[in-house]
């Protein structure tokens, strides 16, 4: 699974310390479940696009660093799962005003 996270009118990304704007990135998650069973600790790494996470090759945008390490407390009802961890990482970039798909 990954995050496609567009740039919308509100909120463009650009590529840190330039002025080159992309339409989109592209989003991988990495997730910690807490042995709690209630916590997910999510970090999200930024790339070009599938080619460039296939060859490791980050990118540093503008998108703020906190998202990096997102911790999340579940509700009662959720599981600490891959799914789980995208629908909250997806939640965090629309907060901030980026349009976010999970593929």
């Amino acid at each position: 699974m990954s995050l496609t996270i567009k740039k919308t009118t509100e909120k463009n990304i650009l590529i840190r310390g330039t002025e080159f704007e992309l339409n989109e990135v592209y989003g991988r998650l990495q997730f910690v479940s807490r042995e709690n069973g209630l916590t997910l600790e999510i970090a999200v790494g930024i790339y070009l696009n599938q080619d460039a996470y296939l060859q490791h090759k980050f990118l540093l945008t503008d998108i703020p660093s906190h998202l990096e390490y997102l911790n999340v407390n579940l509700g009662e009802d959720e599981k600490q799962s891959l799914e789980t961890a995208h629908k909250y990482a997806k939640l965090a970039y629309e907060q901030l005003g980026y349009e976010v798909i999970i593929n």
